[in-house]
C-alpha cells in the first residue's frame, strides 16, 4: 500500500498519463520509456521500486516471439488478423538495439551520467537507491550490447 502511494505521489498526472501512453505503443515502448526516465527532472522517480520494476519490464521482458517459420511473413491488414506475426525472433531489446540503437544507448548513458551526478559521497544518502538501480540497469544493458557486438564479429561463444 505504501509503495502504491509513493508511486502515485512520485508521478504527477501529466507524467502518469504520458508514461501510460508510452506503454501502449509496442514497438516504440522501449525508446520512449527510456527517454521518459532519462530526462533531467525524472531520474528521482527511480527511487520508487514499482517504477524501477516497470523500467526493467519494458527493457528486459522478451515480448512476443516470432517463430523462425514465420520470419519472412508480414501482416496483411491492420489490425492484424494474424497476431502471431506481431513478434520478434529475438528479444525486443535486441531487436531495438539492432534496428535503432542510438536513442536507446544515449538514453541509458544519460541515466548513468545523471545517477553519478546524484552521488553525494555517502552511502546513507537518499539517492543511493537510484544510483544502485541505474548501475544494475546499465550493467544488464551492457550485457545485451556486448552480446550483439560479439555475435556480429563472430566471436560469441554461441557461434564458435
Amino acid at each position: 500500500k505504501d509503495v502504491e502511494n509513493a508511486s502515485a505521489k512520485a508521478l504527477g498526472q501529466h507524467d502518469a498519463e504520458l508514461l501510460l501512453s508510452y506503454l501502449t505503443v509496442p514497438y516504440l515502448r522501449i525508446p520512449l520509456v527510456v527517454s521518459f526516465f532519462s530526462s533531467e527532472d525524472r531520474i528521482h522517480l527511480l527511487q520508487v521500486p514499482k517504477l524501477q520494476a516497470l523500467l526493467d519490464a519494458v527493457l528486459f521482458e522478451p515480448g512476443g516471439h516470432l517463430p523462425a517459420r514465420s520470419a519472412e511473413l508480414e501482416p496483411q491488414d491492420v489490425p492484424a488478423s494474424a497476431p502471431e506475426l506481431l513478434g520478434t525472433p529475438h528479444h525486443l531489446l535486441l531487436h531495438e538495439l539492432c534496428r535503432s540503437p542510438k536513442t536507446l544507448v544515449e538514453g541509458v548513458l544519460r541515466l548513468a551520467h545523471q545517477a553519478t551526478d546524484l552521488d553525494t559521497g555517502t552511502f546513507k544518502a537518499s539517492t543511493t537507491t537510484v544510483i544502485l538501480y541505474v548501475v544494475r540497469l546499465a550493467a544488464r544493458f551492457d550485457n545485451y550490447v556486448s552480446f550483439l557486438l560479439q555475435y556480429d564479429a563472430g566471436e560469441h561463444d554461441s557461434i564458435r
